[in-house]
């Protein structure tokens, strides 16, 4: 058998530590730019090479997890579709895991809906009103709850799809998914027998940022079946994005664990490494080191009055102002510049989408959804009724016709009004449309308006909690009490209130469409030229405060707090997405700096050594 010719470093390590008669666990920190896909790539090839008779003897196979479908894909396209590797989304590895267990799925389900039965419930019993908005809402989630309940009894077996809208009575959704998944694996020894048997290595990339609950349930397994499984953990808690993730990763470790790190950036040059370094150094303490060959690169801070009107303009002169510092002319082509926000509070008002996005995003379990656009609600509305609003209004009738035959009970052989009378079933869906596109021709109109209208005319089949929301809307209507609504409906029922233009605007701009981008939709990319543009004011966001990072705004009482006890905190939340930011530059890197008090940041820039006094310019 040959020697590790093909690994070295800490390539060469990683293959080690999966010994698949002797495993180890690891956490590798891979910082930004270090080639953490290539290191993944290369031990996952030098198992094939090594270990594949090993493993086909015993029927097994080696997992990766990865956080997006993109990720997926091009792993597997640099492994050669090889099937000896199981390379899946989160979601969708889970679910295979656990649909076989549909006694198990059935009983967590109906334990848990008899517990939010009982809930709603005891909230009706205390309702000032049982026809004021609030109770209404409660009822109608309550009685569905109830129907599905009883209707476990019929499920023969479940249905799931990462990538569709299902229906029936045996459907799961994404956050059931995960929920059951994490249970199973961390209280079932038969599951965990399952897993490890069949994959004695699992790999999850972006380990920061998958769910908390089931990492820990595949960190328990480790625990319990460590001398037959190797979980690796590939990822950099400086580069968390998402709230689900589990912050406590590093710390949460046991001694047997490994803890390699690719300290190279192979990415930047030297001076935003120099940059992200001193950002770095005041979180976590973890630095990087340039590539031999790096270049010197140019970083500038520009600092400019939040009060200015004129930021389109400002941010022009300061692409020009770039071109002349780096000696770059694509720095004056706008569309050869990766312009960057801080947060998606701040996209969502450049890009007009906030009506729809911030009432999202105010509550946490729906905000990484929102983030990403991967909730069931949210894929109802960018992968059916938008698209369904496209066709209407360009009198495209034969996928008129396809979308609401696929995403409804209309035109269906199963729905005896349509065969008993299909022409005049068709006529009343022609009526619909032709009402649904004169509505639309109103610009002011509100997702609210569209959604009533569709549900109305049956066009489509709504998720469960928009039927609740516009069930209520047809009642008598008060004030909503929002202590007695489930926070999630609560935030889609002002969601809904959104004008029609700006859920568009959000459906590009989660697409990559709209022009503006975060560090959520860039992370793991790299870009020539980079302008990130900070601004409190315009973004109103409350997660994130560049101005506290930068000393302009004195810190609160709870940052201190927060701060003293390690929590997450405004500060470390905008600290990471600063990092990641910057961290996506080749070249140059432009920061463009909206304060209310502009000298401050300039000497906190300074005094923290992030910038020298020649890199500023006060705008």
């Amino acid at each position: 058998m040959s020697e590790h010719n093909n690994l070295e470093g800490i390539d060469k390590d990683i293959y080690q530590y999966l010994d698949l008669k002797s495993p180890k666990s690891f956490l590798l920190f891979a910082g930004a730019g270090s080639g953490k896909t290539r290191t993944l790539v290369n031990v996952l090839q030098e198992i094939r090479n090594r270990d594949l008779p090993y493993l086909i003897k015993n029927g097994q196979r080696i997992a990766v997890i990865t956080y997006t479908n993109a990720a997926c894909q091009e792993i597997q396209h640099r492994l050669k579709y090889d099937p000896i590797f199981e390379v899946s989304t989160i979601h969708s590895f889970t679910w295979k895991l656990i649909k076989p267990f549909t006694e198990d799925i059935k009983i967590c389900l109906r334990n848990k809906l008899d517990a939010d039965i009982l809930e709603l419930e005891n909230k009706l019993a205390k309702a000032r009103s049982p026809t004021n908005k609030t109770a209404i809402i409660n009822a109608k989630s309550r009685d569905l709850k109830v129907k599905r309940r009883d209707e476990l009894d019929d499920v023969t077996s479940f249905i799931y799809s990462p990538f569709s809208i299902l229906k029936g009575k045996g459907t799961l959704n994404h956050d059931e998914v995960i929920k059951l998944g994490a249970e199973f694996i961390a209280n079932s020894l038969l599951m965990q027998n399952v897993l490890t048997n069949r994959f004695p290595i699992l790999l999850i990339d972006e380990s920061q940022d998958t769910n908390k609950g089931l990492l820990e349930a595949f960190m328990s397994v480790q625990q319990v079946h460590a001398d037959k499984f190797s979980l690796g953990l590939f990822g950099d808690l400086m580069q968390r994005i998402y709230s689900g993730g589990k912050e406590d990763l590093e710390r949460s470790l046991s001694e047997s664990w490994k803890t390699p790190a690719k300290e190279i950036n192979y990415r930047c040059p030297k001076r935003v490494i120099e940059l992200i370094n001193a950002v770095r150094h005041e979180d976590d303490g973890k630095q990087q080191k340039p590539e031999e060959n790096a270049k010197e690169g140019f970083v500038r801070l520009f600092i400019i009055n939040s009060k200015a009107s004129n930021k389109t303009e400002i941010e022009s002169d300061i692409r020009s102002r770039m071109s002349v510092i780096s000696s770059d002319k694509n720095w004056i082509q706008v569309n050869d510049i990766k312009t960057l926000t801080l947060e998606h509070a701040m996209a969502a008002n450049r890009g007009e989408f906030s009506e729809f996005y911030l009432p999202l995003s105010q509550y946490s379990s729906l905000r990484d959804s929102a983030l990403n656009g991967t909730s069931s609600t949210i894929k109802f509305i960018t992968d059916q009724l938008l698209p369904l609003i496209d066709v209407v209004l360009s009198n495209d009738d034969f996928n008129v016709a396809r979308i609401i035959k696929k995403h409804s009970n209309i035109i269906l052989s199963s729905n005896a009004i349509f065969t008993q009378n299909p022409i005049g079933v068709l006529k009343t869906v022609n009526n619909s449309v032709e009402e649904l596109k004169i509505l639309l021709q109103d610009q002011t109109v509100s997702l609210r308006q569209v959604i009533q209208l569709v549900k109305e005319k049956e066009l489509l089949l709504l998720p469960e909690n928009l039927q609740i929301l516009l069930s209520a809307d047809s009642e008598e209507k008060k004030n909503v009490d929002e202590e007695q609504l489930d926070p999630k409906l609560l935030a889609w029922d002002k969601a809904l209130n959104s004008s029609l233009m700006h859920v568009i605007n959000y459906a590009k701009y989660i697409s990559g469409e709209l022009g503006f981008s975060t560090h959520q939709g860039v992370k793991g990319l790299e870009f020539e030229r980079v302008m990130v543009v900070l601004d409190d004011e315009s973004s109103k966001g409350f997660l994130f405060k560049y101005e506290k990072l930068f000393g302009a705004v004195q810190l609160s009482r709870t940052d201190i707090d927060n701060a003293e006890q390690g929590s997450d905190s405004v500060i470390s939340r905008t600290r990471r997405l600063f990092y990641v930011t910057c961290s996506r530059a080749k070249k140059s890197l432009a920061i463009v700096a909206y304060s209310q008090n502009p000298q401050a940041v300039k000497d906190h820039a300074i005094a923290s050594s992030w910038f020298n006094d020649n890199e500023i310019v006060l705008l």
